[in-house]
């Protein structure tokens, strides 16, 4: 593949998204750190740019203008309804931008951008939710519901589990309720070698992997949030990257949510429960409901 092959994206659109993020960065006094973070990604949107147009392209030449693609239309939301992200667009100045790529302790691009999507998404459709602007306490409100979102290095039933726990101490602390939202970055992590270039190959490899996540989150379910009684449900947003010849590479974003029913506890109000409810609808039309 060429660099003239790849039209979704025009150079001027690209450059329009860059300006915008640059625009917002310098607007919130925002310190670029070199080579790392949101500074990485705009250098190597830049870099693609500069390449001309008989270049041979890669999946990994790709990668950096899907991940400026959503991030651009996420912080536009935000924008145009005048909700803050200072603090957390500062946030992404550590990690690495590239999903399927595992930065044990510096995942914070990763993890402030899972707070921004799912802010821009709730406030797209109508929910209208919050950033904080400071780094203690859970990381979206709306209402009476605390959000919190993370992005586990590795998805394992113990790391899960320990998200929970904390998440329903510091809800029991606050005498809040809450939904938690997790990141499923793509742990297939192919290389510009591995990468299959049939689509029933990343098919095979991707319902793999999705039928492995949903064991370990049935076990969740099961034995872990049933002790967790101020959390009232769970979303997950899976971002991945595919592949099929019409369009070639191509940076996805699937959700699904949990609804967590909580008829015994006599403080939760039905509209505690609405509320969680339109959160979790947002990812799911009809979330499933787990009753405990």
């Amino acid at each position: 593949m060429k660099k003239s092959d790849i039209k979704f994206y025009s150079f001027v659109l690209i450059n329009a998204d860059i300006d915008f993020l640059k625009y917002q960065i310098d607007r919130r006094g925002v310190t670029l750190i070199p080579n790392t973070g949101l500074q990485k990604l705009i250098d190597e949107c830049e870099v693609y740019i500069a390449l001309p147009t008989n270049s041979e392209i890669y999946n990994s030449t790709i990668k950096p203008l899907l991940v400026l693609y959503s991030l651009s239309d996420t912080l536009r939301m935000l924008w145009l309804k005048k909700k803050d992200f200072g603090i957390q667009l500062s946030a992404m100045n550590s990690g690495t931008y590239e999903y399927g790529v595992m930065t044990p302790g510096q995942n914070n691009f990763k993890d402030f951008e899972l707070e921004i999507f799912s802010a821009a998404y709730l406030n797209k459709f109508g929910v209208s939710v919050d950033l904080p602007q400071n780094t203690v306490g859970n990381d979206i409100i709306y209402n009476n519901i605390e959000i919190q979102c993370k992005h586990p290095e590795v998805f394992t039933r113990d790391k899960i589990d320990r998200f929970l726990r904390d998440f329903q101490s510091s809800l029991q602390t606050n005498q809040k309720y809450g939904v938690l939202g997790l990141g499923l970055d793509d742990y297939l992590a192919f290389t510009d070698n591995s990468f299959p270039i049939d689509f029933e190959g990343f098919e095979r490899a991707y319902r793999t992997t999705l039928i492995n996540q949903d064991a370990v989150m049935k076990q969740i379910m099961d034995s872990t949030l049933p002790h967790c009684p101020r959390v009232l449900g769970v979303y997950l947003v899976n971002t991945h990257f595919t592949y099929n010849t019409e369009m070639g590479l191509s940076l996805m974003k699937t959700t699904n949510s949990v609804f967590c029913l909580r008829p015994n506890a006599r403080p939760v109000t039905e509209e505690i429960h609405r509320q969680a409810y339109e959160i979790l609808s947002m990812f799911n039309g009809k979330p499933a409901f787990r009753s405990y």
